[in-house]
């Protein structure tokens, strides 16, 4: 098998109603693309397909119409824009994210560097079952964090300093009563906090500061015939461990998975508590 035919068989096509002809997929980074690709996969669809682009839900562009005797054509192509095929079958597919702190007002996570980071570290690598994962930045959760294999979201611990002037600022911002002013300072209530850092942003005092930041972590979750919300399994991890935490729960999953068995198929099995004893054996101590 050559290279192209091989990425063609991990990468490549989804056959569609119509006999002979495939949908071929490009995967982006966090759901970004220069002008210079969009262009060039608008040239694609022309001159291979019928001039339509489809954006998946895993932030993947989508051409249509292509003739099977084309395929190896166009993947050469895609490879030599410097393009990215996306990924199908039993493997890690295509992180999605949203933008995060670089451009959302309340984005605690850079979502788009990590996810950079995942896709060329892990993005493509075998998996007992086709894997996914999904950042954001925020508890607003626009990536649907919850229902992928491997979920995370920013998270934000706010504490209280002294100083606090009894604007009552914080109580105002907080849709979860989360915060009060009591005795003359903010109390928290860390059961109904969400780690949404808005009273942190507002504070006029400074008052109210983070004392940790970071991604809350969920795993197990997967949609389809079968949906399975994801389990919570840690509050708040730092930023720069992210990628050894997922490194973690792959290299468990990999353990305990049969094949074609997902994350949340290997947890009803074995139950959530024998997956997390197998994951504190690799967890750093802090």
């Amino acid at each position: 098998m050559n290279d192209n035919h091989r990425m063609i068989e991990q990468h490549g096509y989804i056959m569609q109603q119509e006999d002979g002809l495939f949908a071929v997929r490009v995967r982006t980074i966090a759901g970004n693309l220069t002008s210079v690709q969009l262009h060039n996969l608008a040239d694609l669809s022309d001159r291979y397909g019928n001039g339509q682009v489809h954006i998946t839900t895993r932030q993947s562009v989508e051409l249509h119409w292509i003739p099977e005797e084309k395929l190896d054509s166009i993947f050469q192509e895609i490879n030599e824009l410097g393009l990215l095929p996306a990924v199908r079958g039993p493997r890690i597919l295509t992180v999605i994210a949203c933008p995060g702190i670089s451009l959302c007002k309340k984005g605690i996570c850079n979502t788009g560097n990590l996810a950079a980071q995942l896709n060329d570290l892990l993005v493509g690598h075998n998996q007992p079952s086709k894997t996914k994962i999904a950042l954001s930045g925020c508890p607003n959760s626009c990536a649907k964090p919850q229902i992928n294999d491997i979920g995370l979201h920013g998270f934000i611990v706010p504490i209280a300093d002294s100083g606090c002037i009894g604007c009552k600022t914080c109580e105002t911002v907080c849709k979860f009563q989360a915060v009060s002013i009591q005795d003359g300072r903010p109390y928290i209530s860390i059961e109904k906090c969400i780690g949404c850092g808005l009273c942190v942003k507002f504070c006029p005092n400074h008052v109210l500061r983070s004392h940790k930041r970071g991604y809350s972590l969920y795993i197990g979750g997967k949609i389809g015939r079968k949906p399975i919300l994801g389990s919570r399994i840690f509050a708040v991890i730092p930023e720069q461990d992210a990628v050894s935490y997922i490194e973690i729960i792959l290299q468990v999953y990999n353990q305990c998975a049969y094949e074609d068995e997902r994350i949340g198929d290997v947890i009803n099995r074995i139950g959530l508590s024998s997956f997390l004893k197998e994951l504190w054996k690799h967890v750093p101590k802090s």
